[in-house]
């Protein structure tokens, strides 16, 4: 688990330490972002931005709860760009997600 995410939740989040729980929930964290990726690799390629936009306000809330604040950047931009139907902006911020999933 990321350090810096980590600290959030057990410091803002949770109030508590308990290990087990704090790997559950970045666990469902980890699944909810894959699930948003695999979607945003499809809408990219059809070109649905209406949808894009749907997926990335999931993956927001998702990063928002686990204090993630870098992913939460990226998946801004690729709200941004999927609201003005700008394809290179939303490939370049699905990158930069892809990228920051990977080292997760």
């Amino acid at each position: 688990m990321n350090a810096m995410v980590r600290e959030y939740l057990v410091r803002e989040v949770l109030g508590i330490e308990d290990e087990e729980m704090l790997q559950s929930l970045y666990a469902d964290y980890l699944s909810t972002i894959d699930e948003g990726i695999a979607d945003m690799r499809n809408q990219l390629a059809s070109g649905d931005f209406a949808t894009l936009d749907q997926t990335a306000h999931t993956m927001k809330g998702a990063t928002s709860t686990v204090g993630d604040r870098e992913m939460f950047d990226a998946v801004i931009r690729l709200r941004d760009a999927a609201k003005a139907s700008d394809p290179a902006a939303a490939s370049s911020a699905a990158a930069e997600i892809e990228t920051l999933r990977a080292s997760r």
